[in-house]
C-alpha cells in the first residue's frame, strides 16, 4: 500500500519522531488587564486560527512538562477567560475526538501557580482577554505516566455555551519513555490514529471500515473500534440520491471519466456500486482546463451530487490510499 499522500495529515514533529526535542518556551503571551466592556457588532462571530503548539516531543516515564497552546482570535468579538469575570462567553481549550473526554493528560496537582486545567476536559486561557487578530495561549502542567507509550491528545478551542471552534481543532502526540515499536510501524500508527488515547493501541490489521452519514453529510473512517479520520462529504441530490446500505470497494481507477454528459472528471475514484457509484475528489470538466470544479468546492457538506460521494482533494487522496478492494462501506441515513 502507498502512503505518498498521507503524509500532510501527520504533524511535523513526526519528522523527528526519535530524536528528543529540546523546547523553548520564549515568547510567552502576557495576560491582558480585565476590562468587561467593548462595543458588540450586529452579528457576534466566533472564529479561531489555530497557530502553534509548544511541548517536549519524549519525556521521561513520570517526568513533569509544559504545554503552551497559540490560538489566533479570528472573529469580531474578544475572548475572556474564567478568571475574568466577565459575563460574556469564556473561552476555553475542550477535548475532541471524542469530545469532551477525560484527557489522558489532565494533571492539575502539577506546578499550581502555572496550570489552567479547569477539569478534566478542558484548559483555560493564559490571558483575561484576548481582542480579535490577537493570539492567545493555553498553558497547562501534565505529568507522564509510568508505562512507556505515545499518546495522542485532540483540542479544539470552545466558547462556553456558545459553540465549539471546529476549524481550529488540532493535536498532538507526546512520546513517554522508550516504547518498543518498530519505527515504520510507529509512522503509521501516528498517520492513522485520529482519537485521542494511546496510539499504540491501534491495531494496523484490524478490518478497514468506512461509514456515511447522510444526514451530517460526513464519512467516518475507522480501523477496528479506532476512528481514523471523519471527512466532510456531498452525497447525492434528492433526485439522485446516493444508495445506502452495506457495500464494498470494488473497483479503484486514479481518474475515471463519466459516461454520461457532461463527462465530469473524477480524480481517486472508488466503486462500492454498479452502475457508477463512487467516491471521489471533486470533479473537473474538459473544457474548465483539468482543475477542480469551482462551484463544487462550495458544496462540500450539501447533497447535490449524481449520487456519488463526492469529497475535497486532499481527503480523497487519503482516502484511496487507505481503501483496499473489499473495504467495507456503510451508508445510512
Amino acid at each position: 500500500m502507498r502512503f505518498r499522500t498521507a503524509l500532510p495529515y501527520i504533524s511535523l514533529s513526526i519528522i523527528f519522531l526519535f530524536s528528543l526535542s529540546a523546547v523553548s518556551f520564549a515568547d510567552e503571551v502576557e495576560a491582558a488587564p480585565e476590562n468587561c466592556s467593548y462595543e458588540k457588532p450586529d452579528a457576534e462571530k466566533y472564529e479561531a486560527e489555530f497557530v502553534s503548539v509548544r511541548r517536549p516531543l519524549r519525556v521521561d516515564t513520570s517526568d513533569e512538562f509544559k504545554v503552551k497552546v497559540f490560538v489566533k482570535n479570528t472573529g469580531n468579538v474578544p475572548w475572556f477567560s474564567k478568571k475574568s469575570g466577565c459575563g460574556d462567553a469564556k473561552m476555553s481549550l475542550g477535548t475532541e475526538n471524542k469530545r469532551d473526554h477525560a484527557s489522558d493528560l489532565y494533571s492539575p496537582d502539577v506546578n499550581e501557580e502555572n496550570n489552567n486545567w479547569e477539569s478534566e476536559y478542558r484548559v483555560g486561557m493564559d490571558q483575561l482577554r484576548v481582542e480579535p487578530d490577537e493570539i492567545a495561549s493555553f498553558t497547562f502542567w501534565v505529568k507522564s505516566g509510568e508505562k512507556d507509550d505515545v499518546i495522542k491528545e485532540f483540542f479544539a478551542p470552545v466558547a462556553d455555551g456558545v459553540k465549539w471552534l471546529d476549524e481550529a481543532k488540532f493535536s498532538f502526540e507526546v512520546i513517554v519513555g522508550d516504547p518498543i515499536e518498530d519505527k515504520s510501524v510507529l509512522v503509521k500508527k501516528l498517520i492513522y490514529f485520529g482519537e485521542s488515547g494511546s496510539v499504540l493501541d491501534l491495531d494496523l490489521n484490524a478490518e478497514k471500515k468506512l461509514t456515511i452519514d447522510l444526514s451530517d453529510q460526513k464519512v467516518a473512517v475507522t480501523l477496528g473500534d479506532k476512528l481514523v479520520r471523519e471527512f466532510r462529504v456531498s452525497s447525492g441530490a434528492a433526485r439522485t440520491p446516493t444508495p445506502t446500505g452495506k457495500f464494498a470497494i470494488s473497483e479503484k481507477n486514479e481518474v475515471r471519466v463519466a459516461g454520461k454528459a457532461p463527462h465530469y472528471i473524477m480524480p481517486k475514484f472508488m466503486m462500492f456500486k454498479g452502475e457508477g457509484y463512487g467516491f471521489h475528489a471533486l470533479p473537473s470538466l474538459k473544457t474548465d482546463g483539468g482543475k477542480f470544479w469551482n462551484e463544487a468546492k462550495s458544496h462540500i457538506g450539501i447533497p447535490v451530487s449524481h449520487g456519488c460521494v463526492r469529497l475535497l482533494p486532499e481527503d480523497a487522496d487519503f482516502l484511496y490510499d487507505f481503501s483496499e478492494l473489499g473495504t467495507e462501506v456503510v451508508i445510512k441515513k
